[in-house]
């Protein structure tokens, strides 16, 4: 009997081993899980100014910006109307134009346009990335003309609220300087 019950106490002893290694073998396996699931969590900020619009077909982003109305911000004008004083006759104004992407998304300027020859607008062609400010230069050039002038400038962007924005910028042309 006692051959049985020592047997049967060696018998526990090995069980109990293998329970506690095989608990301490979960426990191991569990912490590194949990590594490796805080180390993905983290890296997930790293691509946080990815841009939505990147491709590898060969299409320009701010092209897949028009298309992508899911991913469409807003924009806030800072300056939308600026008075260039009074000029002469061939004076050359630098202006411009400041606003912000207050959206999530990306905000891409698709095109600039000024109404007339007159005025000459420069922009960034690269995304102007959430809570930044971007600005649209423009230089205009008074041109054999008199009196008041209103020139405006049309904008069109990836955003919800309007696609296309109208900026102005006027200004009173000396009659003295302009040749009759």
């Amino acid at each position: 009997m006692t051959d049985f019950f020592y047997a049967s106490l060696e018998k526990n002893q090995r069980i109990n081993q293998f329970f506690l290694k095989s608990m301490l073998n979960l426990s191991l396996i569990f912490c590194f899980t949990m590594i490796v699931c805080i180390l993905f969590a983290c890296s997930g900020n790293i691509n946080a100014n990815k841009n939505p619009y990147e491709n590898t077909l060969g299409i320009e982003p701010s092209v897949m910006a028009q298309m992508g109305t899911a991913n469409y911000t807003t924009i806030e004008w800072i300056d939308t109307l600026v008075n260039l004083g009074k000029l002469k006759n061939r004076d050359t104004v630098s202006l411009s134009f400041r606003f912000k992407n207050t959206g999530s998304h990306p905000l891409y300027l698709l095109a600039v346009q000024p109404a007339c020859g007159c005025t000459l607008a420069d922009y960034s062609k690269e995304p102007v990335w959430n809570d930044r400010e971007g600005i649209i230069r423009a230089v205009y050039t008074a041109k054999d003309q008199a009196g008041a002038v209103r020139k405006t400038i049309r904008v069109r962007t990836n955003s919800k609220n309007g696609q296309w924005h109208s900026l102005a910028f006027y200004g009173d042309v000396v009659a003295d300087s302009v040749k009759q």
